[in-house]
């Protein structure tokens, strides 16, 4: 399996955010001037939409404040002084528990996907019935621990898949991986599950998935397919690989599937396996660090010490990225906290950021060439920038996969990516009733770059 180094020094603070999902505040459980255990849940919601956060170290809460955010904002966060100790809460296993029991497992873990949504509240979303349940592991960096054989990561993801399946109560499950990954093919291929040899099977033509349960024979199976990029590409998955269109303003959930990535897959089996709560996850660090590696971190645990961790700093830098060169989002500070959100840290130098300057739209049609979904970026942003958010409903901005493409390829350099995020956080906080076709009052206008209507 891929070497993933164990962070071993602790850093000077650990800043946990009581928010690291999209969905409600958790309350702080503690005080300043509290001593807490590694482990030792610290905020906690009563919202379905929440999940719960636990300490990552022993030490003693400092302050409870508002902290930088790797999404750019900033999120109440409970600071800790590590101490030296290394008490932990009592972790109890919970094997053998029913499928409700184990929606509260998870809940009380804090298991949370890398897309922001609590993993209970995927498999088991209110009013939806889910039959299919998908762990995507097509990115390699979405490792989700330290694995001392290849095998013993294919047997921890097919277990997990049982639970994830058990929780949801689908019948069927598949792991996804990347066709051209052959570290994890040959990991899983030939992994004897239930008594049967699997056998991993590439997606072809206009095949899906109900063709290999029957063709298989099995309710499990593992299928390899190209990487499709980008953190918000749940419709664009579901529909390549079961056939099922997510209709506008839905999501995978609403066709009967849940997609997990492979972090919260080993979180859910460290929770039940262990009792441990989802207390640290692996992250990438990429670009110019003296030593690139993948880094096993304390959730909580400041960039600059993960980047300190992997040699520093390699000459004067020019950017820093979470989550991806092309679909992150770029850190004013290095002293923002990796949360359960985070997969990748990439650090760019002064040379290779480029500082391009925007200017009017050509109208060459690149980003809609480019566009998974069939969007038209380019009007899309206009009306974005001039507030008019009613429009990009009406040309179904909420469907953008924020792949980055049209971003890439635009000749005039228009913040395109940018925009349409821009936008949807403005419906999405605007909007109470996303069928409502009145435009809310408060919806501020744009932010003058898109270069064009």
């Amino acid at each position: 399996m891929t070497n993933v180094y164990v962070m071993e020094k602790i850093p000077e603070k650990i800043i946990i955010p009581l928010k690291q999902h999209d969905g409600c505040l958790c309350t702080p459980l503690v005080s300043k001037g509290d001593m807490v255990s590694m482990g030792q849940k610290i905020g906690d919601c009563d919202c379905y939409d929440s999940a719960s956060v636990h300490s990552s170290v022993c030490g003693e809460v400092i302050s409870i404040e508002e902290a930088a955010n790797p999404n750019g904002t900033k999120v109440n966060s409970v600071i800790i002084q590590p101490t030296e100790d290394v008490e932990c809460v009592d972790l109890t296993p919970v094997k053998d528990v029913s499928a409700s029991k184990l929606v509260d497992v998870i809940k009380g873990a804090g298991i949370v996907e890398h897309y922001g949504t609590p993993t209970h509240k995927v498999l088991r979303p209110e009013g939806k019935q889910i039959d299919t349940v998908l762990i995507n592991a097509t990115s390699s960096e979405w490792i989700g621990g330290h694995y001392d054989t290849s095998a013993q990561y294919a047997s921890q993801m097919i277990d997990a898949l049982k639970l994830l399946m058990k929780a949801a109560g689908a019948s069927k499950g598949a792991v996804v991986l990347r066709n051209d990954d052959l570290e994890s093919i040959n990991a899983f291929d030939h992994l004897r599950v239930d008594g049967k040899l699997l056998t991993v099977a590439p997606l072809m033509g206009k095949r899906k998935l109900s063709y290999y349960f029957k063709d298989m024979g099995s309710d499990i199976i593992v299928v390899s397919q190209e990487r499709i990029y980008g953190q918000k590409i749940l419709d664009l998955l579901t529909y390549n690989l079961t056939g099922r269109r997510v209709s506008f303003c839905c999501d995978p959930t609403d066709v009967g599937v849940a997609i997990c990535g492979v972090k919260s897959a080993k979180a859910l089996y460290d929770a039940v396996h262990e009792g441990r709560p989802y207390i640290e996850t692996v992250v990438s660090v990429s670009g110019k660090v003296n030593s690139p590696k993948k880094i096993l971190v304390k959730i909580g645990t400041p960039f600059k010490d993960v980047i300190d961790a992997c040699g520093g700093y390699m000459g004067e830098t020019g950017k820093l990225i979470a989550n991806g060169a092309v679909t992150g989002v770029a850190q004013y500070t290095d002293d923002v906290p990796v949360t359960k959100m985070t997969t990748s840290i990439t650090v760019l130098s002064a040379d290779e950021v480029i500082r391009d300057v925007s200017i009017d739209c050509t109208h060459c049609a690149r980003c809609a060439d480019v566009c998974p979904v069939d969007l038209i970026p380019s009007r899309i942003t206009a009306f974005a920038d001039q507030g008019r958010f009613d429009e990009c409903r009406q040309m179904n901005i909420l469907n953008c996969v924020e792949c980055g493409r049209c971003s890439a390829v635009c000749p005039s350099k228009i913040h395109l990516l940018q925009l349409i995020r821009y936008a949807k956080n403005s419906i999405e906080n605007a909007y109470e009733d996303l069928s409502s076709k009145e435009s809310p009052a408060n919806l501020k206008l744009g932010c003058g770059c898109s270069g064009g209507n």
